[in-house]
């Protein structure tokens, strides 16, 4: 993924699991986040609900995720571990409302930000 190094992705299965199960969440129309405060810089997971049926659409969401996170990285915390879920809407909402739902969201996250 251009634009966002292995060391800031969730990559195990644990690191999901961990914050599907224990991680505080945040709701935004066509995403949801979940979120745990840690020792490490941030780090960031993708997934996509199987309401979208079609692998093609779930790639599609995830890629848009992925480009609204990059954009909006700055509003994260310096310190956090996130699993952002697309919901069915984040293929029907302009990209510049779903960056704006993944700023608000980023935003609510309590910690020092990046500087």
């Amino acid at each position: 993924m251009a634009g966002l190094p292995r060391r800031q992705r969730l990559t195990t299965n644990a690191e999901f699991q961990a914050l599907f199960q224990r991680g505080k969440r945040i709701d935004r129309p066509a995403l949801i986040v979940l979120w745990r405060e840690s020792n490490e810089s941030t780090r960031v997971g993708f997934a996509v609900s199987r309401q979208l049926r079609l692998a093609v659409q779930r790639n599609r969401a995830r890629r848009r995720l992925r480009e609204a996170y990059r954009a909006a990285r700055d509003a994260a915390p310096a310190r956090a571990a996130l699993v952002v879920i697309g919901r069915p809407a984040v293929l029907r909402e302009p990209f510049p409302v779903l960056l704006g739902q993944m700023r608000h969201a980023l935003a609510a996250i309590p910690g020092p930000r990046r500087s």
